[in-house]
């Protein structure tokens, strides 16, 4: 990076980061309770004064300059932007957008063409995509990890007294094991600057940044020997207790290698996973002690593959985790023991994403409950080339399956919540379709309609045009002739209107997380999950009932994405509601 800008960048971000702490400061001191409104705590002129150089006294430089129409035309552009985007916040709440065509958490989002029609195969996940946990499982994950950190890797005592706190992290967030930061990356793998976190507080300085990589972005050799990515939902209470620990060690002057606190809490994970491998690991026992307390019932999803199976379809359950406790939670989650009649092929242990490359065979798993192989008749060393009804199987691999199966690769669709163990390897090694169950959608949904995330984007994006066709005009020959001191004043109001566009893109952030942000994006693109969703599934959706609402000929079409140079189209939903009308 050349050097100026890179001192540039820092300076900026330092700056800016600065800035925001003024600014939630000055929020916070308008009272207890909930979260002030953008526009009862937000102020363009004041956001701009407390934001700039100078201080006062630039205020009042340019407002000698009245000759200067530039000057004068840029600040009532800034006016009329704030007038129009935060003064009426009534023009951006949900009574005045289409409601006939809002987004909703019931919906399913495509990222390519899809016809169903094509779809003669179905196939689930289990964790997170049949089965929906409580927000118990994960504070239990957590408690659990940290005590095997402590009762059988002799981790400080003291640790047992940390508690879990849901509202830190999110999926998709990166651990580097070299520095123990926790940060967001966007989808050209630079870091967002504003998320990186050592224990629980974020990073102070970002000079360490700089030094280490040269700027903000990360080479694809360091992400892939140093970054533990964060992707599924089981690992968010342990990036939560990856900080907490960090934070206890930097704290009391303990001496400790990010990497191997890293790999010690992804041991103790594995272990109340996966156990011993031939007994229930401890973690499953405990849900299935306690099963009303971590799944909620979920009877409209077998209605959903009922409806599936009458429609000629056929089903498929594919999960790594065990039959006995996979039997238990569907018995729960559906309200029958009959469960497998619904799947033409049940596999469990499936040992993904492994499972898609493997060449390890069928095993026949004893379920010693009726309705099938019992644990007397069924030989789990038994050679097995063809799936019989009511059989339940483990391990296996894909091209196992689909010799067996004979499924069409281009007419099976797997539904799964996690990016490499159920989407990736699917739809790159066989081409299934694939889609994503992202629980995460129903809360960011919630808050992008809400009036004060309406009035942040709007007024962002007026700012940026401003800022642009601001710059333009100091191209001109009139501008040129101006005093030097007049230039550098215009030059200086522009960069209030940067700042101004930073501070609210901090404010949108917050609204998401005020840690990390939206699981979805950071500061300026798709985060690296948002990308890697849109490169690996085919739709995704909040939950795996929402397919109840398409019929089975629905064809998916995605939103068409204009690029820089493509002219604006006007408003589709505006001539939707004309044409509807008809």
């Amino acid at each position: 990076m050349n050097r100026l800008f890179s001192n540039s960048l820092r300076a900026s971000v330092a700056a800016g980061q600065a800035a925001r702490s003024h600014l939630l400061v000055g929020c916070a001191k308008q009272g207890a309770g909930p979260r002030p409104s953008l526009v009862a705590c937000y102020s363009t002129k004041d956001a701009l004064q407390s934001s700039r150089p100078g201080g006062d006294g630039f205020l009042a430089e340019i407002a000698k300059l009245d000759s200067n129409a530039y000057l004068r035309q840029l600040s009532a552009r800034y006016d009329l932007a704030r007038k129009l985007c935060l003064d009426d916040p009534e023009r951006f709440s949900s009574r005045h957008s289409h409601q006939r065509f809002q987004t909703t958490s019931k919906d399913i989002f495509p990222n390519t063409e899809l016809r169903l029609s094509k779809v003669r195969t179905y196939g689930f996940d289990y964790d997170y995509t049949l089965a929906r946990y409580t927000d118990k499982l994960p504070e239990t994950i957590y408690t659990m990890i940290r005590d095997v950190l402590v009762d059988k890797m002799l981790y400080p005592p003291v640790l047992k007294g940390l508690k879990y706190d849901k509202t830190f992290a999110i999926r998709g967030i990166s651990y580097d094991k070299e520095t123990g930061w926790l940060f967001k990356l966007d989808s050209n793998y630079n870091i967002a600057m504003d998320t990186i976190h050592y224990g629980r507080e974020p990073l102070r300085d970002l000079e360490e940044v700089y030094s280490l990589h040269n700027g903000p972005h990360l080479a694809p050799d360091y992400v892939k020997s140093h970054l533990y990515h964060l992707n599924d939902l089981y690992s968010i209470p342990e990036a939560t207790l990856l900080a907490d620990i960090i934070q206890y060690f930097s704290e009391n002057n303990v001496p400790f290698h990010p990497r191997y606190l890293a790999e010690d809490i992804r041991t103790a994970g594995e272990y109340i996973h996966k156990g011993d491998g031939i007994s229930l690991s401890p973690l499953h026992r405990v849900i299935m002690g306690n099963i009303g307390d971590y799944l909620e019932r979920a009877p409209e999803l077998l209605r959903l593959l009922e409806t599936l199976k009458r429609e000629g379809k056929r089903l498929f359950l594919l999960t790594n985790s065990g039959y006995e406790y996979v039997d238990t939670g569907l018995r729960h989650l559906f309200g029958t023991k009959d469960w497998r009649d619904v799947f033409d092929v049940v596999i469990v242990s499936a040992r993904k994403p492994s499972w898609y490359l493997s060449h390890r065979p069928f095993r026949h798993v004893p379920t010693g409950n009726g309705g099938g192989a019992s644990s007397a008749t069924t030989k789990p060393w038994a050679f097995v080339d063809s799936f019989e009804e009511g059989q339940v199987y483990s391990g296996g691999n894909l091209m196992a399956f689909t010799a067996i199966t004979g499924y069409s690769d281009r007419n099976v669709m797997y539904f799964g919540d996690h990016l490499y163990s159920d989407l990736r390897d699917p739809s790159i090694q066989k081409g299934w379709f694939t889609g994503a169950i992202v629980s995460e959608l129903k809360y960011e949904l919630s808050v992008i309609q809400r009036s004060e995330y309406r009035q942040c984007v709007s007024y962002i994006q007026l700012l940026e045009k401003i800022l642009k066709y601001s710059q333009q005009e100091t191209r001109g020959s009139e501008f040129m002739r101006l005093p030097a001191e007049e230039k550098e004043a215009f030059r200086r109001l522009l960069d209030m209107g940067r700042a101004e566009r930073r501070k609210v893109r901090w404010q949108m952030r917050d609204l998401f997380n005020t840690n990390f942000g939206s699981v979805f994006r950071t500061e300026k693109y798709p985060s690296l999950f948002a990308t890697k969703i849109k490169s690996f599934a085919n739709v995704y959706t909040a939950d795996l009932s929402n397919l109840a609402a398409y019929p089975s000929d629905f064809v998916f079409y995605p939103k068409r994405m204009t690029q820089a140079h493509e002219s604006r189209m006007p408003e589709v939903d505006d001539l939707l509601e004309e044409v509807l009308r008809v």
